[in-house]
């Protein structure tokens, strides 16, 4: 073969490239090589290879050789891309482009071309690689083209990279080198590199990254990952992040050393401009959802190694950017409302991120009295869930004593997103109060599996000092009031709606403060629906009353109403001392109707009008006393035959009055009075059958032979008849003449006549006609209003 030397003319050829053809021999290969000034090439074994197979530079035969000139080179195997790797190095020493030159000759073997960087005392190299970027990747990952970069400085591998990446340039301290390792059968694809000299640097590595505007996730590793990076050595990042889009830092692996002082364990420590550095430990939330660029520095210390145990330092850690839908709520909350607010994501997962100033947080909390920044990014409305708490305190009885106070809550975290879950009342009245609550819409039921509510909130009622509940309640039902003897309770509102906001302006329940009662619970109660049983149950069911306590129920039933008390489950249990005992009374005779006090079975009852139910604990050493009660409503018979009973009475007495001023009436249209008349013209003539009267000298002409009653009084009469026909308004007839009769008193109950006027008639009356006041006399039915019944005046 043959084959053409100029020495002495080293450029004319540049880099290393293939004169000759290769030979392909039966069972070998030959390689003639044109080494360049400065350029070494290692021809090595592979590692953990072991084969017979030989490359020999004339009669010599070996395993590795390196090569710097022109050499004709045998192989003793036809396969020697199996057996051997490729190593090119050069040297840098001043300021240039690396440009790259690949080996056609050995294109079938992996080979590393490598650049030694030396550049000149107390400077840095810095590494320029705009034009293709580079991404970092781990210890055992491989880029798709088959070229991987690996960085050194100071013989500490800083990291191997892939081409196309956010990674933009790389200072190196002091000699440091770049390969590039491509596989067998690949051309070496690489674009020139930028190389300058630049002034010392304090870290091994300086590492700047342009995070791209668009959605991208780069992962980052420490020096000589996985293994520690060596004592007191610092890494830097400098990060430029669009004022658009927003990154997170996450810490995916690490590994702490053993320092000799804690303030020394290596940390995170973020820097920004105009604002002060953040350090953060390696297991502790990294900064999230923070705009702009920013610095972070990893530093490790001296390391100790007890028992020569190596444990050093290794962090491997993320960096995510993009745009995010940003939301703020910013404000005051009067500490006059003693409240909390409580925002938290329900799946710490979701993309969503809460932050409160510059703290990125799963859980808010907001106090009274405090000012709070909050900004949300990326978070629908049914990621978050708020609750609140709130402490009402009034501890002199001149201010809330027998003052009913609402409910609710004032919106003032309308600008916070979220969904509503618990609100939470903490009652605080005066020493020795009992606590009412009622509800401003339609009363209260228990909340129980058998008894579903059919509302967008549910109320649970608890004790605050013990941690007990008193029970589960929904609005609309038949439980108009709650007394508990408790100073200190809590009501906890959990609205089951999400979209119900209606709780920020309508009260939920009315409260107030009264005196202590001498039961620890009753409950007051009025059930209407004859079709739809009421439930009771004792206080904290399905769980049991406190030890010696008292519960009651009032229970007010309409007259037309009569209950069944059904006992559906009352627990047995074996008391010391004192028994358990169950009452049940009746309200308006206050009658005992049921009275259990042992351990028998218990029995339900019909009870026909308002009861008490009474119960009360014992002190047991085990077991647990609890009740559930049924009241079912039915028409109360009895009732309805008295007021049947008395409306057909009252008819029979407006009967025989109406029928007894008939006859009366009729009887004085039948009878012609004999009436006086008195002439001017002194010849008085009587009318009717008298005859002639007698001369003024026969008699005296002012007396009188017979006067009649009626003449006087006849107007009184006319009111007689009037008031037996007071029924009838169309026959009424109003006196023409005569004395008027006096103004009658009004009675309490509203009714027209007193028991005095009655007199005064009995006297103006007594006698009509001849008749006595025994067989004559007018009976008047007069109405009660206040008692509702009826009487006769005479």
């Amino acid at each position: 073969m043959r084959m053409w030397r100029l020495n002495g003319v080293p450029l004319l050829y540049g880099i290393l490239f293939l004169l000759s053809s290769v030979l392909e021999l039966t069972g070998s290969v030959e390689l003639n090589i044109i080494g360049e000034e400065g350029t070494t090439i290692h021809i090595n074994t592979s590692t953990g290879t072991k084969s017979a197979c030989k490359f020999c530079i004339g009669q010599m035969c070996q395993s590795s050789a390196v090569i710097k000139s022109i050499t004709l080179l045998y192989f003793t195997c036809s396969q020697p891309e199996n057996i051997f790797t490729v190593q090119i190095s050069r040297e840098i020493v001043r300021t240039l482009k690396i440009v790259p030159k690949d080996h056609p000759a050995f294109l079938k073997f992996n080979r590393t071309f490598t650049w030694n960087l030396k550049p000149p005392t107390t400077k840095s190299f810095q590494l320029n690689f705009s034009q293709t970027g580079l991404r970092q990747i781990g210890s055992t990952d491989s880029c798709s083209d088959k070229h991987i970069y690996t960085l050194t400085g100071e013989n500490v591998i800083v990291g191997r990279f892939c081409q196309n990446g956010p990674i933009r340039q790389v200072d190196l301290r002091n000699v440091g080198k770049m390969s590039v390792e491509v596989s067998g059968g690949q051309h070496l694809n690489m674009k020139d590199t930028g190389v300058s000299v630049r002034e010392t640097i304090k870290s091994l590595a300086n590492i700047h990254v342009v995070l791209p505007e668009t959605t991208s996730t780069q992962d980052f590793f420490s020096p000589n990952y996985p293994d520690s990076v060596p004592d007191s050595t610092e890494t830097m990042w400098f990060f430029n992040v669009s004022s658009t889009y927003y990154r997170d830092v996450r810490v995916l692996n690490y590994m702490v050393p053993t320092c000799p002082q804690p303030k020394s364990i290596p940390t995170m420590k973020y820097t920004w401009k105009g604002r002060d550095p953040l350090v953060k430990q390696l297991y502790a939330s990294q900064p999230s959802v923070e705009p702009g660029t920013f610095n972070l520095s990893l530093k490790n210390c001296k390391m100790l190694r007890p028992n020569n145990i190596l444990k050093g330092l290794m962090v491997h850690f993320q960096i995510t950017a993009m745009k995010r839908i940003k939301g703020q709520c910013e404000g005051d909350l009067p500490a006059k409302e003693t409240l909390q607010i409580c925002v938290k994501k329900k799946d710490p997962k979701s993309a969503c991120v809460l932050k409160s100033g510059s703290l990125t947080m799963d859980t808010i909390i907001v106090a009274s009295g405090d000012h709070f920044d909050l900004n949300f990014f990326d978070c629908n409305k049914d990621e978050l869930e708020l609750t609140v708490n709130q402490t009402i305190e009034c501890k002199e009885w001149r201010n809330c004593a027998s003052t009913a106070f609402p409910l609710n809550f004032n919106d003032f975290y309308k600008c916070i997103p979220g969904v509503l879950k618990t609100i939470t009342w903490h009652l605080q009245g005066p020493e020795n109060s009992t606590v009412e609550l009622q509800s401003p819409t339609g009363g209260l039921q228990h909340s129980l599996p058998e008894q579903t509510c059919n509302s967008n909130t549910l109320l649970n009622v608890s004790h605050v000092s013990h941690d007990i509940t008193v029970g589960q309640f929904c609005p609309q039902g038949p439980i108009q009031k709650i007394q508990i003897r408790e100073s200190r309770i809590a009501v906890t509102a959990s609205l089951t709606n999400v979209n119900d906001r209606s709780h920020a302006t309508n009260p939920i329940l009315i409260y107030s403060f009264t005196q202590e009662i001498s039961e620890h619970y009753i409950f007051t109660l009025v059930p209407t629906k004859r079709n739809d049983p009421t439930l009771l149950v004792t206080p904290a069911w399905p769980s049991a009353m406190k030890p010696s306590c008292t519960v009651s129920w009032i229970v007010n039933l309409d007259p037309q109403l009569k209950s069944n008390l059904d006992f559906k489950h009352v627990s047995q249990l074996k008391c010391k001392g004192a028994q358990t005992s169950i009452t049940v009374q009746s309200i308006n005779s206050q009658k005992i109707l049921y009275s259990v006090k042992k351990d028998v079975i218990i029995k339900g009852l019909l009870v026909p009008e308002s009861f008490y139910l009474n119960m009360t604990n014992c002190k047991s050493p085990t077991g647990a006393f609890r009740a559930m009660m049924q009241i079912t409503l039915q028409n109360n018979s009895s009732n309805l035959l008295a007021i049947i009973l008395s409306i057909v009475g009252i008819l029979l007495v407006v009967i025989t009055t109406t029928a007894i001023c008939f006859v009366l009436r009729k009887k004085k249209r039948n009878k012609v009075p004999p009436v006086s008349i008195y002439s001017s013209n002194q010849h008085p003539i009587l009318p009717g059958l008298h005859g002639v009267p007698k001369t003024p000298e026969e008699e005296d002409p002012h007396t009188y032979v017979y006067i009649d009653d009626t003449l006087v009084y006849s107007h009184l009469l006319k009111d007689a008849n009037k008031q037996c026909k007071e029924p009838i308004r169309d026959e009424i007839v109003h006196p023409q003449s005569g004395p008027p009769l006096p103004k009658r008193p009004k009675r309490k109950g509203g009714g027209p006549i007193t028991k005095d006027y009655t007199l005064v008639d009995s006297e103006l009356y007594g006698n009509l006609q001849g008749q006595s006041t025994k067989s004559g006399s007018l009976q008047t039915p007069i109405e009660n209003i206040e008692e509702g019944n009826y009487e006769i005046r005479l």
